[in-house]
């Protein structure tokens, strides 16, 4: 059964206010019981048009009632009009929603009095529960000033748990928000969620389950974030996000978390954004990302940002496939504390990252957020791991060290200082580097080979005023194989450490003997490092 709205004098030309017209309907399907019992209603039927309307359409606190349109959600079922807030009120609705239809805010349907939210969903004493949107496009106005500073918003979530929106196409200054209560002054913007209907539920709550599939977001200028999350639970996503223009404004993220997020969940496309994500001094736990990051209009801005906050469970795998975009730009950011002379103000533990296209590891996450990892894995060109306080290598490095008659240092590992700033009375530590290594000379097809396995450790203390005592270095010979000794033998190798320019070196020199002096010599393994400084870890290079 559907209520058509052109039985009740809906004229859908765009010429005439069909608010009072839809709403008797809507107003009629809240009456109306389908056949069979229970809660759910008649579908109200918008047959293809454009419907201009001066208020909300008030489909709150009912359950079962389904708005339809007619056609795609690009040439069908277009509403429109000067609402002064949201096009539809679903607030306080359960299983409840609407899908075809083209929602579309201009300057010319209201003037100061047009619409400035899609549809709006929310809780209240009646309900909010299982509540959608799907085949819908939202197509609001660049009107930066609504909504106390988010602009104009696509779709707005205050509570209304297990809520989905799919194949959806929305443009706005704020696409989507979902929160946890009405006042969303921790996002920064001191807004707070209203419905001219009913009296929202107070305090804070659970947002239950959200899912956005095969959606497209797109935000107007630098302003706001494609999707605000504020203490958001269990929110999957699902598609692209992108801006439809750049010019004003300072935002470059293009997801934004406030309050505690858990089970956060996004595989998608971001393009014209440069920060995937931005967490606001909170916490955010058993959270995946698998992003694409595109054309991003500040090249150098780090990926994420977890400035002062708590991470537990981070599993981000993010590719950049434009090559200029990735030099120098962090993926994993936490801002400096102290001017840099303290520790980071949040941690990150049982987390991988994966990032293949950072020019180096220094950029892969911060030394004072790397200082406060724990059970950590950075997959990189070159990965490593923060395991047990320590820092280790997680490929083994095969590097020449010249022939036996000319015998080179082979440079086997490469750290950043845990110090990155002028030296001062805050600069004493250490650097403990282990090494579990091999020498090989000659090769399998002359059938003369001599290898050799070791094991290394160096010590080093850093004193207060940043100069170095001499390191302490311990070789121990593991085991050797020899072919023919007199053609090549293995006696030894030499291990040392060097600081230059912020970068401490450990190289490994060979001892080998024997008349094979064309035969070449090379060194096969692994480190770690283990230190003790003030604010920061030192970062693996090789």
């Amino acid at each position: 059964m559907a209520i058509n709205v052109r039985d009740y004098g809906a004229g859908g030309a765009g010429q005439t206010d069909d608010t009072a017209a839809i709403q008797q309907a809507v107003d009629f399907a809240k009456t109306v019981a389908t056949s069979g019992g229970g809660s759910y209603r008649p579908t109200v039927y918008f047959p293809a048009g454009y419907y201009y309307i001066t208020a909300p359409i008030n489909i709150t606190n009912t359950v079962g009632i389904w708005l339809s349109g007619d056609g795609s959600k690009w040439l069908g079922t277009c509403i429109f009009g000067a609402t002064s807030g949201a096009l539809f009120d679903f607030s306080g609705s359960s299983q409840a929603g609407c899908e075809n239809f083209y929602f579309l805010s201009t300057a010319s349907s209201g003037g100061t009095n047009r619409a400035t939210i899609g549809v709006q969903f929310a809780l209240t004493a009646n309900g909010g529960l299982n509540c959608g949107v799907r085949n819908c496009s939202f197509q609001m106005e660049d009107f930066a000033v609504a909504n106390n500073g988010f602009g104009s918003i696509g779709i707005l979530n205050v509570r209304a748990e297990e809520f989905y929106v799919h194949e959806c196409f929305i443009r706005a200054n704020t696409p989507v928000i979902m929160s946890n209560k009405v006042s969303l002054v921790d996002t920064g913007v001191n807004f707070t969620v209203t419905s001219r209907f009913q009296t929202l539920s107070q305090g804070q709550g659970s947002m239950g389950v959200t899912s956005m599939i095969g959606c497209s977001l797109q935000s107007y200028e630098k302003r706001q974030p494609a999707i605000v999350l504020n203490g958001t639970n269990s929110f999957h996503f699902q598609g692209y996000l992108g801006r439809g223009s750049s010019a004003a404004g300072t935002n470059e993220t293009a997801i934004l978390c406030s309050q505690y997020t858990t089970n956060l969940r996004v595989h998608g496309t971001i393009e014209f954004y440069s920060r995937i994500l931005k967490v606001l001094e909170t916490r955010i736990e058993n959270t995946k990302l698998d992003i694409v990051i595109a054309n991003s209009s500040t090249p150098t801005t780090e990926l994420i940002d977890v400035t002062r906050c708590f991470v537990r469970g981070l599993e981000a795998n993010i590719s950049i496939p434009n090559a200029f975009e990735r030099p120098n730009r962090y993926v994993l950011f936490h801002a400096d504390e102290g001017g840099g002379y303290q520790q980071a103000g949040g941690d990150i533990r049982n987390s991988q990252i994966a990032c293949y296209e950072v020019a180096t590891n220094q950029y892969i996450v911060t030394a004072n957020l790397l200082k406060k990892a724990v059970n950590c894995v950075f997959n990189t060109d070159k990965p490593f791991e923060k395991k047990g306080g320590k820092l280790r290598q997680l490929t083994n490095v095969v590097v020449p060290a010249g022939t036996r008659a000319s015998i080179t240092p082979a440079t086997i590992f490469q750290f950043r200082e845990s110090n990155q700033l002028p030296f001062n009375n805050t600069n004493g530590g250490y650097y403990r580097i282990w090494i579990d290594g091999v020498i090989r000379a000659g090769n399998y097809n002359s059938g003369f080979t001599a290898t050799m396995n070791f094991q290394a450790q160096i010590v080093v203390n850093q004193l207060y005023n940043g100069v170095f005592d001499v390191p302490a270095v311990t070789v121990v010979t593991l085991g050797k194989s020899v072919s023919l000794p007199s053609y090549l033998d293995i006696s030894g190798v030499n291990i040392a450490l060097t600081f230059s320019n912020g970068v401490g070196t450990v190289t490994a020199t060979p001892r080998v003997s024997g008349s094979g002096s064309a035969e070449t010599v090379n060194y096969d393994g692994f480190c770690e490092i283990q230190s003790d400084f003030r604010a920061n870890d030192p970062v693996p290079l090789i």
